[in-house]
C-alpha cells in the first residue's frame, strides 16, 4: 500500500511533473483491476475501461467506453503525462455512471 507519510526531499526531487508522475503511476499500479475514467487532450479524450496494468510511464487501459463508439473495447496504451483528469472505482466510493444508458443520453 502507498505510505502517505512519504518524505520526497529525501530523494532530492523538485520536478514537480516527475513528482506527479510518480504518484499518479502509483495510483494505477495499486489499482490493477478497478475501472477508471481518463480524460486525455488528445483523441479519442475520454475512456472509461478497466485498468489491464501499468508499463513504466504507460497506462495499458481495455475501454468499455470512449467518446468515439467505434473505439469501444478496444486497449489503450496512455502515457501517464498525457492524463489530465481521472477517476479509479473503488470498494465503497461512487461508481461510474454508463454513460452509454439511455437516462444520460
Amino acid at each position: 500500500m502507498f505510505d502517505d507519510n512519504i518524505n520526497l526531499e529525501q530523494w532530492e526531487i523538485t520536478d514537480i511533473n516527475a513528482i506527479r508522475e510518480y504518484f499518479v503511476t502509483i495510483e494505477f499500479k495499486q489499482n490493477v483491476g478497478h475501472r477508471a475514467l481518463v480524460l486525455i487532450p488528445s483523441f479519442p479524450f475520454l475512456i472509461i475501461g478497466t485498468i489491464q496494468e501499468v508499463i513504466s510511464d504507460y497506462l495499458v487501459i481495455r475501454a468499455e467506453v470512449t467518446n468515439i463508439a467505434e473505439l469501444d473495447d478496444e486497449v489503450f496504451r496512455v502515457h501517464i503525462d498525457d492524463i489530465q483528469v481521472f477517476y479509479i472505482e473503488k470498494p465503497g466510493e461512487p461508481k461510474i455512471p454508463d454513460i452509454r444508458d439511455d437516462k444520460y443520453a
